[in-house]
């Protein structure tokens, strides 16, 4: 195949433009149950095994001996978005019913509505770049922010002023009051946007009976009460703070135009792995070129990408503290050109 033209930078307008002749072999859409299987096993497994540990730590080393794990369960809570993320894309495992059960699961564990996540995940996609997107927008204004306010950004979900306002998003998604996606959708598109992926019911039956097994497990089955609070209020820190950091490399761009939303990829290292990605989705320029190849053929993607011509130095960064250095850089150039 001919080298492709590269793309005009990060940036693309109204959703990721495929030059013409980007394909990808049909076989890559194909989910593939077992990657599916291991990624839901460890995702739950280290996060359930977090847990259990905290009274076993607690009668080991006192309170101080929770504290080295707190941020690391707080990671596996974030990650579970991106679980979630997959089953709504139904890429996760071959099955439509099954996507959606491992993500009623993950959304006990997250105290927040399966269906509401996935209507506005779906809107981020559609209108990325737009006023009309709905999923960790922020990076929409923050162009224009300087380095001392792009830090107070990242840092402020740490201080868990961001809970509230998420929690009470979650009640009218899962009351069945979430707002449908704006946009020009066929009429099919937009009846399966109304139409509800679980019941409220189901919905909520998930969060209780998730959230009762984690208490029994953080407190030692009752020896430790008051370690019924180290898990929501690690995941209404930590857990929001990750994910506010990873959508903020994924998407910041200082020198975005109205319109545009940038979009770049990481490479796997040891410390990203361990706190903000998970089943591949490390690889966003990817995913969302190819929203509905599942996770697991996103390697392959990118290097089908790389051989004809596609992928620009700019559109990867080598880690999120990379990107966030190379965000805050931007930002202070820019700054001192104003002043200037």
């Amino acid at each position: 195949m001919p080298a492709l033209p590269p793309p005009p930078g990060v940036t693309y307008v109204h959703g990721l433009v495929k030059p013409a002749g980007l394909r990808v072999p049909r076989a890559w859409y194909e989910p593939s149950d077992a990657f599916g299987w291991r990624g839901t096993a460890v995702l739950f497994g280290v996060l359930l095994a977090g847990v259990a540990a905290l009274p076993w730590l607690v009668a080991r080393w006192g309170v101080a001996g929770i504290v080295p794990v707190l941020p690391v369960i707080g990671a596996y809570v974030y990650k579970l978005t991106i679980l979630m993320h997959e089953c709504c894309h139904r890429t996760l495992f071959r099955r439509k019913r099954l996507n959606d059960a491992v993500g009623l699961v993950a959304s006990g564990f997250l105290v927040t509505s399966y269906d509401a996540f996935c209507r506005l995940h779906w809107q981020h996609h559609r209108h990325c770049g737009t006023d009309e997107d709905g999923e960790e927008s922020d990076y929409i204004t923050l162009q224009d922010a300087s380095p001392a306010q792009l830090v107070a950004h990242l840092l402020k979900p740490l201080l868990g002023v961001q809970a509230a306002r998420i929690g009470m998003a979650a009640l009218r998604g899962i009351a069945g009051r979430t707002a449908p996606a704006s946009g020009t959708a066929t009429g099919q598109a937009s009846a399966d946007r109304h139409a509800p992926i679980v019941s409220p019911a189901a919905q909520v039956a998930a969060i209780v009976g998730v959230q009762a097994v984690i208490a029994l497990l953080a407190t030692g089955l009752g020896r430790y009460p008051w370690l019924a609070l180290a898990y929501p209020a690690t995941a209404a820190t930590f857990g929001l703070f990750f994910s506010r950091v990873r959508a903020f490399c994924e998407h910041v761009h200082v020198h975005r135009h109205e319109g545009e939303c940038s979009v770049r990829s990481h490479l796997p290292n040891p410390i990203d792995r361990l706190f903000f990605y998970t089943l591949n989705m490390n690889l966003h320029v990817e995913h969302h070129l190819f929203p509905q190849v599942p996770a697991c053929h996103l390697p392959q993607v990118r290097e089908h990408l790389a051989s004809v011509g596609y992928l620009e130095p700019a559109m990867t960064s080598r880690s999120i503290l990379g990107t966030i250095a190379g965000v805050l850089a931007d930002a202070r150039a820019r700054q001192r050109g104003a002043t200037a």
